[in-house]
């Protein structure tokens, strides 16, 4: 599948409709995202303990003594970066945990004031009354990049084109 230009995919997410997620579902994504934060970090560890135990037992090994110390670098880097790799993708996972948190209440009266410049924001409101549910602070960047796109670009007294 070809890559799509950056404005044809600001234009394809801009059709998407503005609906809140249910309780069940932040907390379904949310422990979905904690097991396989978990499943990341184990594979880190037993990684790094087989890597070690290659690593330590590489000496003691057929391989010709010329080449066991060079092979014992590539490995250790190999491993190494591995577990880096793993890692990262766990941290991504857990800054990803961060959307799930509410928000604080400063910030609510925020959201729903953007929300009155947007279409359906009234309806989004309403499904999290219903849900008995604040915003959760993954809502707030799609709230703000949603409201932004409603905005008028210039008021007529900023064109600099007094009419009078």
């Amino acid at each position: 599948m070809a890559a799509l230009p950056l404005e044809a995919l600001r234009q394809q997410h801009a059709l998407t409709a503005l609906v809140p997620k249910s309780a069940g579902q932040l907390h379904s994504e949310r422990e979905r995202l904690i097991a396989r934060a978990g499943l990341f970090l184990k594979a880190t560890i037993a990684l790094a303990i087989v890597g070690a135990a290659f690593v330590a037992g590489l000496p003691f090994s057929p391989v010709p003594h010329e080449y066991s110390f060079g092979l014992q670098e590539v490995l250790g880097v190999a491993v190494f970066a591995s577990c880096l790799f793993l890692l990262h993708e766990r941290a991504e996972l857990m800054l990803a945990l961060y959307d799930y948190e509410p928000v604080e209440q400063t910030t609510q009266g925020e959201l729903r004031a953007l929300l009155h410049r947007v279409p359906e924001g009234a309806s989004y409101q309403n499904a999290l009354a219903a849900d008995n549910r604040t915003f959760v602070t993954g809502e707030v960047d799609g709230i703000r990049r949603r409201a932004e796109a409603f905005t008028p670009k210039a008021l007529p007294a900023e064109d600099g084109n007094p009419e009078t």
